[in-house]
Order: structure tokens, then sequence, then C-alpha cells
């Protein structure tokens, strides 16, 4: 006999002795599966799903906690770049007015040093004047006492101080002609 036939005769039971398979075995452990699955749903799986959600819940709050971080991660890198950027410009306007009043401090050094060597030459200048007008003062006057001197010698009579200064008048106006 064929296969076919042999299952056909003897139906479920018979398929199953034919296989080396005991109907109550079968049946026993299909309840000990069904006792197995209803155990660990009713002890095993809440506190493994608990756990399982707990850890989720947990690592959701550390993804969020990641992201905020980053978050002001990125607003702290965009701040020290601002405040950088700051600094930069403050410190460049700091050099250019360092610059700009270096620049007016030299100017108004050279100036004063400019204003001050003209003072000295235009006190120089006045001094010279000076001692010139003395120094022609004085030859006029050594001038006018040759003149008295040379005059006494050739009318050999002291002149009085009235006649001595008519006398060094005329004599001036005739050296000037």
């Amino acid at each position: 006999m064929s296969m076919r036939f042999l299952i056909a005769d003897s139906g479920i039971g018979g398929l199953l002795t034919a296989l080396g398979i005991d109907g109550w075995v079968l049946l026993l452990n299909g309840l000990a599966f069904l006792v197995v699955v209803w155990v660990m749903a009713r002890f095993v799986f809440p506190p493994l799903t608990k756990a399982l959600d707990a850890k989720l819940a947990e690592l959701e709050t550390t993804a969020k906690a990641r992201r905020e971080a980053e978050a002001h991660l990125k607003q702290a890198d965009e701040e020290a770049s601002r405040m950088i950027a700051e600094a930069r410009a403050a410190s460049d306007e700091i050099v250019a007015n360092a610059r700009e009043e270096a620049s007016q401090q030299q100017k108004s050094v050279a100036e004063k040093a400019e204003a001050q060597a003209k003072r000295i030459v235009n006190e120089a200048r006045e001094q010279l004047d000076r001692d010139v007008d003395a120094a022609r003062r004085q030859l006029k006057a050594e001038t006018a006492k040759l003149v008295v001197q040379a005059t006494e010698t050739i009318l050999e009579e002291k002149l009085d101080s009235q006649k001595d200064a008519g006398l060094i008048e005329r004599a001036m106006a005739g050296s000037r002609r």
C-alpha cells in the first residue's frame, strides 16, 4: 500500500500513530505550553514590558537631553563666535583710535617743536636786533667822542656839554650826507 491510502484509512489518530506520536502526550504538551504561555503572560511579560517601556522612556529622555545639549552647544558656539567678532571689532577700533591718537600726538609735538623753533629764532632775531642797535649806539657814542677829541685837538679848547652836543650833531649831519 501506498502512503496515501494509509492516511485515508487510519484517520488523524492513525496518522499520528504512523508518525510515532502519542495523542495524549501531544495534548498534555499542548496544555503545558498553554500553561507556560499563561504564566509568562501573567508574571513575566508585564514586568518585562514595564522594564522595556522604562528603558525606552529613559532612551527617549536621553535622546531629548542630547538634542537639547546639541542645541545649547550650537547656541554657545554662535554666541562665542559673536563675542569673538565683537572683541575683534573692539580691538580693531581701539588700535585704530590708538594709531589716530598717536598720529595726533605726533603732529602736536611736531607743531609745538616748530612753534618753539620759530619762537627761538624770533627771540634770537630780536636779541640780534637789540645787540645791533646797542652796538650802533655804542659806535655812535664812541664816534662822537672821537670827533670831540679830534675837534678839541684841532681847536685846542675844551667845549662845554652844550657846545659838545651841537658840534656832534653837525658832525653827524655831515657824515650822513
